[in-house]
Parts: C-alpha cells; structure tokens; sequence
C-alpha cells in the first residue's frame, strides 16, 4: 500500500470530533476505471451525449497527483471555479491533510472546520467529488472491467475536494462510515436535464444511466428536426426570393424595359450591318452576336464568349455612327451649296423655273 501524507506520525481516524468541533474523516475520492461524462463537458462537437473516460492506476495514483491533494481544501459542493487565494474564505470548509493508495482507490483523511458542513455530512451528505485540472487525450480501448472508453484521462492536478450528494464515481466514493442506523444508502449522482446543464436532478445510479441516454436521445432527435427545419425554411425562402424575382422580370414595366432594350439593339445593329435581319431574335447579345456574323462572317462568332462579342459590336457601332456623322456633314454641306446657289442666282436677277417634271417630259415629247 503507498501512502502519502503531511505528517508520518498522524494516524487517520474514522469520524472523530476534535475538542473545537471540528470533523476529522477520512474517504474515498477517486478510483481507477471509467468515468462518465457529457460530451459539453468534454467541449465536444454535436449532439449531447455519454462520454466514457479512463483513469488508468499509473495517472491515478502517480506520485505528483497524490501530492496533488495534500493541504488542499475541502469544500461542501463544488464552487465555481477552482479555488484560489481569492475565494477560498468564501468556499473552503476544511483541507487535506493526508493521502494514500487503498487498492483501485484513491482515499483522503479530511479535517471539515465548517458547522455547516459538519452537520450536512453527520446527516448524510457523505460523496467525494474531486475538481481538479487534467488532460484528456482521445484514446479508444476497454478497461480492465470490460467497459469501452473513448478517452483517457491524464496529468491530474488536484485542486479541491468537495463534499456532494451524488459523485461521478459512484457509490464508493464517498466518507467512510457515513450510513446513519435504520437508513439504507444508495449510490446516486448529479444528472443534467438539459445541454446547458442548467436543470438537474439526483438519481441513483442505475436510474441516472437510464435518464443520460434518454436525454441523448431526445437532444439527437431535437437537434435532428432543427436542422429539418433549418433546411425547410432555407427552401421556403429561396423558392419566395425566386418567386419575387419572377414577378418582378414579368411586370408590364420590366417587360417594356426589355422589349426597349430589344429594339434599341435592332436599330443599332442596323446601322452596323445595312439590310440587318433580326427575325427571330430577342435577346439583345444574341442580335450582336448574328450582327458580328453578318458584319464579318469568316469569324466563327457562335464560339466567342459574351465579353468578345459585345466589345467587338461596340467597336463596330462606334464605327457606324462616326459614318453616320460624316454623312450628315456632306448632305448639310450639299445643302448649304444650294442654298447658297439660290440667293446667289436670286442677286443676278434669275428665277428657278416654276415647270415640273411631268412639264419638263411633255416638251422634251415635242408636246406644247
């Protein structure tokens, strides 16, 4: 048996009052074996479930985490947090003062200082439960029981023990001679009702195993239908989007808008290419695309991307229109020749002739 205590010559009691009152005892705070715990706990991903952990004898009892209980504070329930110089006035009932190996079990000798304490555990609150700080690694494999695990637990660092009513270890953690006469202990143990850990009762351990998995498998299954439903309303509003885009594509004013954009592209297209055929056609790329091939046929124009076809129709319109202008230039230039000739003649005391062509066929007929 290894033993580890402050001081070789105590000698750990039982239960025993001291002359100021205070409880000295002694009990078992951890074990070797599997432990269960959330997945939430464990910082896990999906749903809430049952997680089993080993703690193997070597990282039980290793002489640093033995060591790691000696002096610590005992307290009545698990704080907050770990206990530290700041709090522990607030939740410290007692501490540690020895340790030491009793088979697979890990057993502490306790002094509670705390009347309030002391009258809970005399009354039958008498689980250990220790908070400590620990590794744990992902590593599948059965215990010597026979019991599966998905993890190991490693680097035990202890920080406090608490007094509860139901520990994680189950009925054999717990202070030694605790049964008061006539009562009948049962192992129990703290279970969480909800993944927020929010709402808990305490059951024994056969019923808390039952109340675990049926709380994983209502939370599997509510997770299951809120991603159902997740997925439903992410349909229902892609098919209104699309709806509402349908509407707005086929309004009276989206309709003009297009037909607008449609003739536009026509009238262009028929100053780049004279005599333009746009039978057929409404999308105003595909009238580009058929006036390129028209414009310049030895191009194969029905493999050229969007981008291509619409710079090279600009570029052909900007041409057409320039045309256009210097054409406008000459006739405006033609005009003002004439316009000019008439005044000029209209000086000299000329007059145009007031006969027209039908007068000007008869006389070259001979007719009077």
């Amino acid at each position: 048996m290894q033993r580890m205590t402050i001081d070789e010559a105590f000698k750990p009691t039982s239960r025993t009052l001291t002359p100021e009152g205070f409880l000295c005892v002694k009990g078992i705070a951890a074990r070797t074996g599997v432990y269960q715990y959330l997945s939430s706990e464990l910082e896990l991903d999906g749903p809430e479930r049952i997680v089993n952990v080993y703690q193997s004898p070597e990282e039980v009892f290793s002489p640093e985490s033995m060591a790691s209980y000696l002096d610590k504070d005992v307290t009545n329930d698990h704080p907050d947090d770990l206990v530290n110089s700041t709090t522990f006035k607030e939740v410290s009932v007692g501490h540690v003062r020895g340790v030491e190996r009793d088979g697979d079990n890990l057993v502490v000798d306790m002094i509670i200082k705390d009347q309030s304490a002391i009258d809970d555990i005399q009354s039958g609150k008498s689980e250990l439960s220790p908070g400590y700080l620990a590794e744990y690694v992902k590593v599948s494999g059965v215990a010597p029981d026979g019991t599966p695990y998905e993890f190991e637990k490693k680097h035990i660092g202890n920080n406090h023990t608490a007094v509860v009513d139901g520990a994680r270890a189950g009925k054999v953690a717990r202070i030694f001679d605790h049964k008061p006469k006539g009562i009948t202990h049962m192992a129990t143990r703290k279970v969480f009702l909800d993944s927020k850990k929010s709402r808990s009762i305490i059951l024994d351990e056969e019923a808390a195993t039952v109340v675990e998995d049926a709380v994983a498998a209502l939370q599997k299954f509510a997770d299951e239908e809120a991603e159902r439903a997740d997925k439903a309303e992410a349909t229902k509003d892609e098919a209104e989007e699309k709806l509402e885009e349908a509407k707005k594509e086929t309004s009276d004013a989206a309709i003009g808008l297009r037909v607008k954009a449609t003739l536009d592209t026509i009238a262009l297209a028929s100053k780049v290419v004279k005599s333009f055929d746009a039978k057929g056609l409404v999308s105003p790329l595909e009238i580009k695309r058929a006036a390129m091939a028209q414009l310049k046929p030895t191009r194969d124009w029905a493999s050229k991307s969007e981008a291509y076809v619409l710079s090279a129709f600009d570029s052909a319109a900007d041409d057409a229109e320039e045309k256009d202008d210097d054409e406008d230039d000459g006739k405006s230039k033609i005009n003002d020749s004439l316009t000019q000739f008439a005044k000029d003649a209209a000086a000299r005391g000329l007059k145009p002739t007031q006969d027209g062509t039908d007068a000007y066929n008869k006389f070259l007929s001979g007719d009077k």
